[in-house]
């Protein structure tokens, strides 16, 4: 047994094909099988099984514009069209080129991988550019924090969520050190004995947790029916990927007074972070 710290770090990654397999990843913790050649494979590995909640995480920025002689590029009549959803940002401008060229109309789009997918619109990826002051930007941060404080996140739904799964990961084998991983509860940072009391208690309350498991598995259950036995302290690592509105709207609501200590903790580190690298 293994009690740690909860954190909460920026995901940097600007290739949204490298960002998906990251994310993917996350849910088997097969981190170690990423090369630099693994991404388009395991993309293109989750396209034709339909696994369509991983490329969420694969941010597109577009600019699509009219031609010099006014023409609308099909493209541009799709994107037009499309009202700002929960994965899409579109924003229309007209801009000037070049003197005698005349004004014309630019769409900035943020989207992702699984809307191009599903609405078959790949070759729009001729648009991509790096993103634009015009661009809505989407961030993603990677979270390492027991399982209440993930259930609470993911009820925010406008998010992508990767998760660290229990049905798959056998938290007995070498990969994980052979054994469970706790998140120390924010309440361990107060100094009284009642508090010194429930640490002790807590210990050897997850130890048996984490002996019930293991029992389990050697009688010959698998993760998915052992994982029964294991609290909300166990440890997972959740990626999350928004826009910055979504962002602003978690902040509101996670980092106030009447949010979870634990979940509180996790929302103002984030904050900080983003506003450290002036994202926020």
């Amino acid at each position: 047994m293994k009690l740690i710290e909860s954190s909460v770090q920026i995901i940097e990654e600007k290739d949204p094909y490298k960002m998906i397999e990251l994310a993917g990843r996350t849910c088997y913790r097969s981190e170690n099988n990423i090369t630099k050649d693994s991404a388009k494979e395991f993309v293109d590995r989750m396209i034709k099984l339909g696994h369509g909640a991983m490329l969420e995480h694969g941010t597109i920025y577009l600019r699509i514009r009219e031609t010099v002689n006014g023409n609308i590029p099909p493209a541009m009549l799709y994107w037009r069209h499309l009202t700002n959803s929960t994965y899409s940002k579109v924003i229309y401008k007209i801009e000037a080129d070049h003197p005698y060229e005349g004004n014309y109309g630019v769409l900035y789009i943020t989207t992702n991988l699984r809307v191009l997918v599903e609405n078959n619109r790949l070759d729009d990826l001729q648009y991509q550019v790096e993103p634009t002051e015009y661009h809505e930007k989407r961030i993603t941060a990677r979270f390492i924090c027991d399982r209440g404080v993930s259930h609470e996140f993911v009820r925010h739904r406008v998010f992508s969520f990767a998760q660290e799964s229990q049905r798959y990961c056998n938290y007995s084998k070498d990969k994980f050190n052979n054994e469970i991983t706790f998140i120390r509860p924010t309440w361990w940072n107060y100094n009284n004995s009642i508090i010194e009391s429930g640490e002790r208690y807590l210990c050897e309350i997850l130890q048996k947790c984490e002996d019930y498991y293991k029992s389990l598995l050697d009688m010959g259950y698998k993760p998915q029916e052992a994982r029964a036995v294991l609290p909300n302290a166990t440890k997972t690592e959740l990626v999350m990927t928004g826009f910055e509105s979504d962002w602003e709207h978690f902040f509101e609501l996670r980092c106030s007074k009447a949010a979870h200590p634990d979940a509180q903790k996790l929302a103002n580190e984030l904050k900080e972070l983003l506003i450290n690298v002036k994202k926020y």
